[in-house]
């Protein structure tokens, strides 16, 4: 019973000093909301192929103005893309508009540029989606840009 006793008195008075303990935060330990995130840092995907890829979509007067590039590191063998371009619908799904399948560039980079019409008051998607093959390995990697139809 005795050793019981000795037990809980060092246990309560472990417990007890850390309640008096000084603590101390730094701005390393910070917690930020999301529009910090979004206005003061960056977040990079880590891919093991591809250094670059882009979407570019702006529309005037109708005419879309699409553009694409795909980077691979050093010892890329072949870029395949496949571009897609959508309509928003309200609902918040997307309408397929049109597509250019299998974009292929046998080295390490690859670009695009087409132009293509559409109708105005809707907002469009462009999503390009590359497998880079880089020393026999494929890495699937995808961009999107949406633009309004002015």
């Amino acid at each position: 019973m005795k050793q019981k006793m000795i037990f809980a008195i060092c246990l309560t008075a472990f417990l007890a000093s850390g309640i008096y303990a000084n603590t101390y935060a730094s701005e390393a330990t910070k917690l930020y909301n999301s529009r910090d995130i979004a206005s003061n840092a960056e977040i990079n995907p880590n891919w093991v192929n591809v250094a670059v890829i882009s979407a570019d979509l702006a529309i005037t007067n109708g005419r879309a103005n699409m553009a694409g590039r795909v980077v691979g590191n050093v010892g890329t063998q072949s870029i395949t893309v496949n571009a897609t371009l959508e309509r928003a619908n309200p609902n918040g799904t997307f309408t397929h508009i049109a597509s250019w399948n299998n974009l292929r560039s046998n080295n390490s980079i690859w670009t695009w540029d087409r132009n293509h019409y559409v109708a105005r008051g809707h907002d469009y998607r462009l999503t390009l989606t590359a497998t880079v093959v880089r020393n026999g390995i494929s890495e699937v990697v995808s961009e999107s840009m949406t633009a309004r139809a002015h």
